[in-house]
């Protein structure tokens, strides 16, 4: 199984769990990595599966984390916070 995974600095491919190639600037050239080293798989006679990620799942999972925590919790004002009321 391929994956294209959301890396720090762009997108990664991972072959069954193992990272193979560089870091790409898009899913879309992520994905053509993928393509082109399954190609390899099917050649031998192999099966394969590629997953990509859709755009909701683009974002880190500590930055939906964050989101999903800064939803539940509940904000303070200003003047709660010691801000001024002005």
């Amino acid at each position: 199984m391929f994956e294209v995974v959301k890396a720090p600095l762009g997108w990664s491919v991972f072959a069954d769990n193992i990272k193979i190639g560089g870091v790409y600037d898009s899913r879309g050239a992520a994905l053509e990595a993928a393509v082109l080293a399954a190609s390899y798989t099917v050649s031998d006679g192999g099966g394969v599966q590629i997953n990509v990620p859709g755009a909701a799942e683009e974002k880190p999972r500590w930055a939906v984390a964050f989101e999903i925590a800064s939803a539940i919790l509940p904000t303070k004002s200003g003047r709660e916070r010691g801000g001024s009321s002005r």
